[in-house]
Parts: structure tokens; C-alpha cells; sequence
């Protein structure tokens, strides 16, 4: 165990120095290669290699399918959908906003790219109806989260990939928990809306709903037609990638001319940053996780929780804790990446269903979402206008974080919630 330590305070201490994840990786990695005479050789065969998997084809492919949504504004079209269903009831508009993020989350797979497309759309909407400023910025941040709950999502893809556990049944794992959530934030948004004073908006008549839900019905089939397809075995994940990227272009394209072929280019140059990010990061954190299994570390990890006789339960929970306290410095792909090798073998030790501790991640995961000082959502949305400032984002996300809290209690106490569906698919 003590060398496990050692291993940690230097990683530390490299990221102290301000280096991005990728490369404090890589750098740790080859210092305990110098120091425990590990061959360098293994460097740039891991480094290399880890680029050389089906599965994670799938991460480029759904990044790029939601900059193509994104700039397509085909978040646009499913709030107003939404809007026009729901409009009419107690805090209609907040409702509207959590059924359109739940619906392009849905579709993306990325809690950024939720949160920007809805929150541009929805934030002057409901200002302008009288909401209360910082509670619509703490929705749109909170419901951009479902983003990497409902399935599709690139930290599921990713779990998979290093657990080797199905891609497809972590999807399906992650629906019910993330509908469940989204009807949460329904709850929490109507609650807090009927303290306020915000003006309501006239019902829509069934000829307006028929007619624009028709208009946009293209846009609301993607997401049936990717967790459908892969419910169904139709395809894979990476090919429900690919699907859903030539799905996306049609619609954008042909169907409602939102994009012109002339924009590709610009489109393909914005994901390009986001899957480099990814890919760094991926390769650094399986060449740290191959330099500690020739190291044992996550043997003698094992050992320990066996020999001290931990419980299941002390052991989600206390991994809880620690990937809490990781969301406020870290971002969700490096978690994952950092965590999964040194957990995956203590997971078997202790029976634990490895599908369900992956949606306790996604959960936790969300969360580093909204909890500063680097939650992602936090600065998507704060980044919407010139006049939004951090303090009003984090006022507002305050509620929806220990609402988030109670549901992660919800998925650790009722394992089924996550477990049915993959039970029904097999």
C-alpha cells in the first residue's frame, strides 16, 4: 500500500505543476517506469494501442453528431415542440426546458452540448415570462446533466471500454434512472415556479400540437431510432453512432436545410478539439492503469478490501465520497479513466454488478457536471450571455445538487432501478 501512495502523491504533485490530465499521466507513468525499471518500450505500444478499439470509434462519431445538432438548431425545434405541449401548466416553461434536455440528451450523448443548445433557447424565454433568474440558470445546468445519463453517453462508452463491460446494456441501463431524474427536476422546477412570479402562458389547441410536433417529427424519432436500434440488436453502439451521425446529416441537410455542405468543414474543425481532449486523455490513463498492473497495484487494492473485510455497501460508498470530491477538480473522462482499472477487480472481489456500479458512476459523474470550481455545465451556461455571472449559476444549481444527492441514495438503495431493463434485454 505503500508504494500505492507514493504513486498518488506524485500524480499529484505533477498535476499541481498545472500540466492537462493527459500529459500528467503520461509523465507519471514514465517517472514509475524510470523508477521501478519498467521497460519504456511499453510507452508507445499502450499509447498507440489504445486508440486501436471498436468501441471507442463510437466517441468521435457522437461528438460530431452533436456539433451537427447543435449547429443544425435542432435543440430549437424540440423545446418549441415541448413548449407547445406543456406551456399551459404550472411552470410550463421550466417544464418544457427538462423535457427538451431529456430528449436531446437523448440524442447527443454530451451534457455540454445539451446544456448550450437548450439553455440558448430557453433562458430568455423564461426570463422574459418572469422566472427567476437564478433558478433558470441552475435548471438549464442541471438539466444538461441527463445529457451523459440517458443513453446515448461518451462516459458509458467509455466505462465499457475499460471494464469490458457491454456498451449496449450500460444504455439501457441508464434509461430509467435518467427519466426518472428528469421527472425530479420536473418536480423540483414546478415546486420552486410556484413560488415565484412568473406569467403564464396560454394553452395550445391540439391543431397547433399536431401540427408542429409533425413539423419536427424527424428530429424527435433519433433518439428511438439509436437506443431502439441497439435494444433491439439491430446494431452496436459504435454503429448506432454511425447511424445516428448519417440520421443527423439528413435531417440537417436535406430534411430542414438548417446546414448547408459548405458548413461541414467548420463543423468537423469544432469537434476535432473535444475527441483530441478524449483521446489524449485516454491514452495517458491506460498507459498509467498498464504501469500499475505490472506494478500489482490493483491486486494488492484488492487484497486490502478483502483482508479488512470491507462490505459492499462501505465500499460504493466510500468510492462515492472519493469520486465527489474528484468532480470538483476533475473532469468526468478522466475519472473514469483514472478510477476503473484500480476498481474493476475489487468489483468481482465483492460481487459487486459491474452495470450497476457504471450507472452510480454516470450518477456521480452528472454531478461533477454542476459542483465547482470545474463543473463543465457551470461555464456552458454562464457562457450564454455577458450579463450571467458564476455566482447566479451557483445559486441556482445549489437545489438541483442535493436533489441529485437523494437520487444517487435511490439508485445505491434500489439496484433494480438500473438492472431491469438490462435483465429484460438478456
Amino acid at each position: 500500500m505503500l508504494d500505492f501512495v507514493l504513486i498518488i502523491v506524485l500524480l499529484l504533485l505533477v498535476l499541481a505543476m498545472g500540466m492537462p490530465v493527459a500529459f500528467s499521466l503520461c509523465t507519471t507513468s514514465i517517472l514509475l517506469m524510470g523508477i521501478y525499471g519498467l521497460p519504456m518500450k511499453i510507452a508507445a505500444a499502450t499509447v498507440f494501442s489504445s486508440f486501436d478499439s471498436f468501441v471507442i470509434l463510437s466517441v468521435p462519431l457522437f461528438i460530431l453528431m452533436s456539433q451537427v445538432l447543435l449547429d443544425g438548431r435542432i435543440g430549437n425545434d424540440l423545446f418549441e415542440v415541448m413548449n407547445t405541449w406543456v406551456r399551459h401548466l404550472p411552470g410550463g416553461l421550466a417544464i418544457a426546458t427538462i423535457l427538451a434536455c431529456a430528449f436531446f440528451a437523448a440524442i447527443t450523448g454530451s451534457g455540454a452540448a445539451t446544456a448550450a443548445t437548450i439553455g440558448m433557447v430557453a433562458y430568455p424565454a423564461m426570463v422574459d415570462r418572469g422566472y427567476d433568474k437564478s433558478f433558470t440558470l441552475g435548471l438549464l445546468a442541471a438539466g444538461g446533466t441527463l445529457g451523459i445519463l440517458i443513453p446515448p453517453s461518451v462516459p458509458m462508452v467509455l466505462y465499457g471500454s475499460v471494464t469490458e463491460e457491454s456498451v449496449g446494456k450500460l444504455f439501457i441501463a441508464g434509461v430509467v434512472p435518467g427519466l426518472l431524474l428528469a421527472f425530479l427536476f420536473i418536480v423540483m422546477a414546478v415546486f420552486i415556479s410556484a413560488r415565484g412570479k412568473f406569467t403564464p402562458m396560454p394553452k395550445a389547441s391540439w391543431k397547433e400540437r399536431i401540427a408542429i410536433t409533425r413539423k419536427n417529427i424527424f428530429g424527435i424519432l433519433l433518439p428511438f431510432i439509436i437506443v431502439g436500434g441497439i435494444y433491439s440488436g439491430l446494431f452496436t453502439p459504435t454503429e448506432a453512432a454511425a447511424v445516428g451521425l448519417t440520421y443527423s446529416l439528413f435531417v440537417t441537410l436535406v430534411v430542414y436545410k438548417t446546414l448547408t455542405p459548405s458548413q461541414l468543414p467548420g463543423i468537423c474543425l469544432k469537434s476535432i478539439p473535444t475527441s483530441c481532449m478524449i483521446a489524449m486523455v485516454i491514452g495517458g490513463a491506460l498507459l498509467f492503469g498498464r504501469v500499475l498492473t505490472m506494478l500489482r497495484i490493483p491486486q494488492m487494492l484488492t487484497e486490502f478490501v478483502i483482508s479488512n473485510q470491507f462490505s459492499p455497501i462501505i465500499f460504493i460508498i466510500a468510492m462515492n465520497v472519493l469520486m465527489m470530491i474528484l468532480g470538483c477538480i476533475l473532469e468526468t473522462v478522466s475519472i473514469i479513466l483514472l478510477t476503473m482499472p484500480l476498481v474493476t477487480p475489487i468489483l468481482h472481489a465483492l460481487g459487486i454488478d459491474p452495470i450497476w456500479y457504471g450507472v452510480i458512476v454516470t450518477v456521480n459523474m452528472t454531478l461533477a457536471l454542476i459542483t465547482p470550481p470545474v463543473g463543465m455545465n457551470l461555464y456552458v451556461i454562464k457562457g450564454l450571455r455577458e450579463d450571467i455571472s458564476m455566482k447566479n449559476v451557483i445559486q441556482g444549481v445549489i437545489p438541483f445538487i442535493v436533489l441529485m444527492l437523494v437520487f444517487l441514495v435511490l439508485i445505491i438503495v434500489f439496484p433494480s432501478l438500473s438492472l431491469y431493463l438490462p435483465s429484460v434485454m438478456q
